[in-house]
C-alpha cells in the first residue's frame, strides 16, 4: 500500500528494492564502477582487493606497534611516579625534621 510519501514496499508487505538498486547502479557508474558480480568490466576488481588486504596488513601492524609503546609509558610512568612519590616522602620527612629542631622539640 503506497502512501505517496516515499513508502516503498510491495503488496506483499516486503520492501521494493528496485529504488535501492538504481541509486546505487547510478552512484556506481557515475564514480566509473562497470560490471557487476563475476564481471570482470576492465576494473581489476582483485587488484585493488589486494591492496586494500596489504594496506589493512599495515595498518595492523602499526596498530599493534602503536598499543606497544601505550604499555611502555605507562610502565615507565608507574615507575617514574614511585621515584616522584619517594621524593615528595623524603623532603616532607626531611622539613618535618628541621621545624622539628627550629622549635627545640628534640
Amino acid at each position: 500500500m503506497s502512501n505517496g510519501q516515499g513508502d516503498h514496499s510491495s503488496p506483499t508487505g516486503t520492501p521494493d528494492t528496485t529504488l535501492l538498486d538504481s541509486r546505487i547502479g547510478k552512484v556506481l557508474d557515475d564514480r566509473g564502477y562497470k560490471g557487476g558480480p563475476g564481471d570482470s568490466g576492465g576494473n581489476n576488481v582483485e587488484a585493488r582487493i589486494a591492496k586494500l588486504e596489504a594496506t589493512v596488513e599495515h595498518i595492523q601492524s602499526d596498530m599493534r606497534d602503536v598499543k606497544e609503546d601505550v604499555r611502555d609509558h605507562r610502565r615507565d610512568g608507574e615507575r617514574d611516579f614511585r621515584i616522584l612519590f619517594g621524593a615528595i616522602i623524603t623532603v616532607a620527612l626531611g622539613l618535618a625534621a628541621l621545624m622539628a629542631r627550629g622549635f627545640h622539640w628534640f
